[in-house]
């Protein structure tokens, strides 16, 4: 019994010394690996408990053990439950991640059509160790929806951490409409100035210098009227200014529009008389309508008065009053009376306002010989064959 006993031990013995023997080749092998390793790596590697894994250290199954996984955190401010069609509303997200290299965000909305997303361009400010972004909405229908953001943060356009953050539902309801509603949802809407002007031989222009709180002045928009839009959009949703222009019929003699009232829940109305004006509109909005030239009466009168003045000087005698008529007759030689003219490239476009967000309103099928009436940076005045004005580049005119 003692020799079987002594045999058991033994072949026991030879049998663990085998299974050193296989895995110490491999730990050979890992040693010199980590001898190869940066000294601050090595002592990483050191701390790490055994393993009877078989390491397969190819490149492709290699994850990079500085980047953590799944440690990005959103959470969001309260928003409204309720909102109108058309009022415009924010959602103000806090991001947090352990992540501290550079990245770049990415936001995805799991919504529809009916819910516009007013600012995809959002920055995102850092704050007390977390990043924040408030993302404004405007739902075009009650049928809006908006059931998720997701946030992706980037490096190198990859993304190597993402979140999703599910959202209470939002009830969006129709508001007080008429006829001339301008799809605004706001808690202030002034117009601080109108202008009305000729815009061709049967329209005239008028343009509306509007102020305005918590809206979206972009979505100003009013059933019936062919030609309208919004220019020189300044602030943000929390408070804005803009432009406004509609080419109405010559015959039009009021303009009314309305807005709801956020906070009154009513719809304000306004009525403005049109009146046209024979001079320029100002020069903040950079919108000339056609002016007469009066060039050729100016020097038609410089030329009365030369001849008033001849006649008391032969009365008077008097040589300060020749002297008058001198200046006056020679006045009259330096008035230009002649309208410069140019031919519009074929395909040329026209637009409202000398600015690059401008509206475009006629597009030249032909070369057309059209009036210079002005200049302006890289955008010239013209008078189309139509008797229409607009701004076109400096490089779609040649000399005629």
């Amino acid at each position: 019994m003692r020799i079987l006993f002594f045999i058991f031990l033994i072949f026991l013995n030879l049998f663990a010394r085998e299974e050193i023997s296989v895995f110490g080749g491999q730990d050979e092998k890992m040693q010199e690996e980590l001898k190869k390793l940066p000294k601050e790596e090595q002592r990483i590697y050191q701390n790490i408990a055994p393993s009877d894994e078989n390491l397969d250290i190819s490149a492709d199954n290699i994850e990079d053990p500085f980047i953590p996984q799944s440690s990005l955190v959103l959470t969001n401010d309260e928003y409204p439950s309720r909102v109108y069609v058309g009022e415009v509303f924010p959602i103000t997200i806090h991001a947090k991640t352990t992540e501290n290299t550079n990245f770049d965000f990415k936001i995805g909305l799991k919504k529809n059509d009916d819910l516009l997303f007013l600012n995809p361009d959002v920055k995102w400010k850092s704050i007390q160790g977390e990043y924040v972004a408030t993302l404004w909405f405007e739902a075009k229908t009650s049928n809006a929806s908006l059931e998720q953001i997701s946030i992706q943060l980037l490096r190198n356009g990859q993304a190597f951490q993402q979140t999703n953050l599910n959202l209470n539902p939002i009830k969006y309801e129709n508001t007080l409409s008429n006829n001339d509603f301008t799809h605004l949802v706001a808690s202030s809407l002034e117009v601080k100035k109108i202008k009305t002007s000729n815009f061709d031989n049967h329209n005239i222009i008028v343009m509306l210098e509007l102020n305005a709180t918590n809206t979206n002045l972009k979505s100003f928009y009013i059933n019936g009227i062919q030609k309208q839009g919004v220019e020189n959009l300044k602030g943000d949703f929390n408070a804005s200014s803009a432009f406004y222009y509609a080419i109405l019929p010559s015959s039009k003699t009021h303009f009314e529009f309305s807005y709801f009232n956020k906070d009154t829940k009513n719809l304000e109305n306004l009525k403005f008389k049109l009146v046209i004006s024979d001079d320029e509109i100002s020069t903040q909005s950079d919108l000339n309508p056609i002016n007469k030239d009066f060039n050729i009466y100016k020097q038609y009168a410089l030329w009365f008065f030369t001849f008033i003045f001849a006649i008391l000087f032969v009365w008077k005698k008097n040589y300060i009053i020749l002297i008058l008529a001198i200046i006056c007759f020679t006045l009259g030689f330096f008035v230009d009376t002649n309208i410069k003219s140019g031919i519009l490239k074929a395909g040329s476009r026209a637009k409202i306002l000398p600015t690059e967000p401008s509206t475009y309103f006629y597009t030249a099928r032909s070369n057309e010989k059209v009036k210079i009436l002005g200049k302006r940076l890289n955008y010239v005045k013209v008078l189309l064959e139509n008797g229409q004005i607009g701004w076109v580049y400096r490089e779609d005119l040649q000399k005629n």
